[in-house]
């Protein structure tokens, strides 16, 4: 038999969804990728009968962030359940449960916008059913149970689930599914008798060409993007985030022209709930590792684990149980910081603090390593690959690091099209080598780090978004040493005898006005610099003790009891102290200019102009 393929088979094997419209607006392509994402097709396991809501009818509601439902729910709507409650808060859980148009109240629970608890649930008795919901924010799902049934549903931004249960009978009549405003089956539109559609068993689909496309979208940005795009009104786009019906997407906008005419729009999209499913197995991670917290006995295990990390700083601290925390689970760590902080060095010790400390640590500097060559360094290549290759073939860093752990640095230099393989490989542990055809699969835990602000680098299109997203699993961000000042007398023990050993000369001490000269500068070079300070320090040393004129450092903040600095009028002193003050206040609260102003108790336009003149005076932030 001859099967005929058209144009719909090849727009339906997509990965992308395609919607397409004319200048009127009325729907000619909606493929199944966007049917898929959008919620216009949906797979039922559990059936229902067409209907709507009727007078009695018990209703069971879960609103993960009341107010932000594309249905436009009030709280006044609620009222025809017997659920009388002022207005809300934007982004409130609420869990109801009430009985349609019969005058009896309803039952409530609710839960601030700020969702800083694991979960939710609401188990009770109503209309003598026994019923449970649950919003688990770390899972991301709501779930509605009743009649030993589970009605779930896996969320990304938000969502309003509903179970509608017909109580002489005993039966469940209507459940919420994603979708909810394209087949008008929102909350709303129910309550004022919308009627709901059937499910049966396996896929459900909606039929939506020749139809207007704002009788199914809400006329949000894309929509009204859409629409303008097909009348000529406006030029297209290429990758704008944004949403349709409250589904998060990426989307390309394009004209479609005949003769020189704009005579409708393509919007295709992209589905990024492979992101938001790598941000919620990241919340996923946090709580693990909450939960790991809980389990310590006391500071001493973190501390033990951590000696190479030196400082007892509350800043230093607070990394070492960070650190401790992320080396109990094979989560993807970011080691965030300027260079010279150290983050080799913690990469290594959560390594070693791990249940993998046995195995490999592969250290991968990729600023080290050639553009050219950065593909088969981290993943090998087979005989024969290229030019020079070894007739033997070569193992790469990753495969190299199996069952321990890969440390890649500087991340944020790696290029695009390495990015996109980087990324394949973090989220299913495979890859190829250079000239191979099977796939290598690895057990490795990463950890990246950066001096680079990647944030921005993401927004200016340097850096790949889900490729952040996926890295970002469990930042760390290293202070620098100017944060952490008080740390300067255990790391110059720490770091003077090893220095002396490996140049060859006998231990040396340091003497107080030395310390305090290393106290008063602001090491931009970090740890780093101070090892190349000390190490000058001892070769201009005769004797056994470190003194002030050893420490080759440029003071650039004045020590205000100096007699240079006494000696002028009393006026400039106390601006100096002033500033001096404000600077190490910022630079307790990490920069925050809100809780500087509040503990020094000045206003805004003081600390602004305060921070203009530290920049001057060059004193370190």
């Amino acid at each position: 038999m001859n099967y005929k393929i058209g144009l719909n088979d090849f727009l339906d094997d997509l990965n992308e969804g395609i919607i397409s419209i004319n200048k009127e607006g009325l729907i000619q392509v909606y493929n199944t990728k966007a049917k898929d994402i959008l919620g216009a097709s949906r797979h039922c396991h559990l059936t229902h009968e067409a209907g709507k809501l009727e007078k009695g009818d018990m209703v069971i509601l879960a609103f993960t962030s009341f107010g932000q439902d594309t249905g436009g729910i009030d709280h006044k709507d609620l009222k025809v359940l017997g659920i009388d409650i002022m207005a809300l808060e934007k982004g409130t859980t609420l869990l109801a449960v009430g009985q349609y148009k019969t005058g009896k109240s309803g039952k409530i629970k609710l839960k601030g916008p700020d969702h800083s608890m694991d979960s939710i649930a609401m188990e009770d008795v109503f209309l003598g059913e026994n019923f449970k919901t649950k919003i688990d924010y770390i899972n991301r799902y709501v779930e509605i149970s009743i009649y030993d049934e589970n009605y779930r549903y896996y969320y990304n931004n938000y969502f309003n689930h509903m179970v509608i249960v017909n109580p002489k009978k005993r039966r469940v009549k209507f459940y919420q599914m994603g979708g909810y405003t394209l087949w008008k089956e929102d909350l709303k539109d129910l309550l004022k008798g919308g009627a709901f559609k059937e499910k049966h068993l396996g896929l459900n689909e909606m039929d939506l060409v020749n139809a207007h496309l704002s009788k199914f979208h809400q006329e949000d940005e894309i929509i009204t993007d859409f629409l303008a795009c097909a009348r000529g009104e406006q030029d297209g786009y290429n990758g704008k985030s944004g949403t349709i019906n409250g589904i998060n997407i990426i989307s390309t906008l394009k004209p479609i022209l005949r003769e020189n005419q704009v005579v409708g729009a393509i919007l295709l999209m992209h589905d990024i709930r492979r992101l938001q499913m790598a941000e919620n197995q990241r919340n996923i991670a946090y709580r693990k590792l909450k939960e790991a917290t809980n389990a310590l006995e006391d500071v001493k295990k973190y501390q033990v684990s951590f000696q190479n990390i030196i400082g007892s700083s509350q800043k230093i601290m607070d990394i070492k149980k960070l650190a401790y925390k992320a080396s109990q689970f094979k989560s993807t760590v970011l080691i965030l910081g300027e260079s010279g902080t150290g983050k080799s060095v913690l990469a290594k010790a959560i390594h070693q603090a791990s249940s993998r400390k046995a195995m490999p640590f592969i250290e991968v500097n990729l600023n080290s390593i050639p553009s050219t060559l950065i593909e088969s360094e981290l993943f090998g290549y087979e005989k024969g690959a290229f030019t020079g290759a070894s007739a033997r073939g070569k193992k790469g860093y990753f495969e190299l690091a199996h069952g321990g752990t890969i440390f890649l640095d500087e991340i944020g230099d790696l290029k695009k099209e390495m990015q996109v393989k980087l990324l394949h490989v973090i989220q299913n542990r495979t890859f190829y080598k250079v000239g191979g055809d099977k796939e290598v699969k690895v057990d490795v835990r990463i950890i990246v780090a950066t001096n680079r602000k990647l944030e921005k680098d993401v927004k200016q299109g340097l850096f790949r978004e889900d490729l952040y997203y996926r890295i970002n699993v469990f930042p760390i961000k290293q202070p620098p040493l100017r944060e952490r000042i008080d740390d300067i007398y255990e790391l110059v023990n720490y770091i003077l005898p090893k220095v002396c050993y490996n140049i060859g000369t006998d231990d040396k001490a340091v003497s107080a006005e030395a310390y305090e000269k290393m106290k008063l500068y602001h090491w931009p070079g970090n740890i780093r610099e101070l090892e190349n300070v000390l190490e000058r320090a001892i070769t201009l040393c005769d004797g056994k003790t470190i003194l002030s004129e050893h420490i080759q450092v440029k003071i650039t903040n004045k020590n205000m009891f100096s007699e240079e600095v006494l000696l002028r009028p009393l006026k400039e002193t106390m601006k100096d102290v002033e500033l001096d003050v404000i600077n190490k206040v910022l630079i307790h609260t990490d920069g925050n200019k809100r809780k500087t102003m509040d503990i020094l108790a000045i206003k805004k336009t003081k600390l602004y102009d305060s921070i203009k003149e530290i920049e001057k005076r060059e004193i370190p932030k």
